[in-house]
């Protein structure tokens, strides 16, 4: 994993930044924490639980999440590109100016706000469904801008 906090400087302001590349965290639950203009990069999530968290002006690329719950977060003014969203739940987020490219969810359970944001971008939303017969069908639907 790596990880690094950037300062910039200016006249009368200091804004800082994260860049987090090729992390991995499995099970746990991740709650109240503010994560702004940052990048996060080619990272793996699998069973974490985001609750009442905050990425702002954030940048996920290359990032997978698999069996991840976002519950009462907000992603405003972030972008999420080339990214893989794998039995996730999304509840009560915040999208405001939030956009998302070429970005697959599959098996997803879309909040409002996410489902109007992925009509756009190249993104595919993925379900599958058991038939009767005990038989899986794939029913994929690609969405394009």
């Amino acid at each position: 994993m790596f990880t690094s906090t950037n300062h910039k400087n200016e006249e009368n302001s200091a804004d800082s930044y994260q860049l987090i590349r090729d992390e991995h965290l499995s099970s746990v639950v991740i709650s109240s924490q503010v994560l702004a203009g940052s990048r996060i990069l080619l990272s793996t999530y699998q069973q974490v639980v985001f609750v009442d968290c905050v990425f702002y002006a954030c940048e996920f690329q290359g990032v997978s999440f698999n069996n991840c719950v976002f519950e009462n977060c907000s992603f405003e003014f972030s972008h999420i590109r080339r990214s893989e969203f794998k039995n996730c739940n999304f509840e009560n987020c915040n999208w405001k100016a939030t956009s998302t490219t070429n970005t697959i969810y599959s098996d997803c359970a879309l909040d409002n706000g996410l489902t109007s944001i992925t009509s756009v971008g190249r993104n595919m939303i993925q379900s599958s469904q058991e038939e009767v017969s005990g038989l899986s069908n794939y029913n994929l639907t690609a969405v394009a801008a």
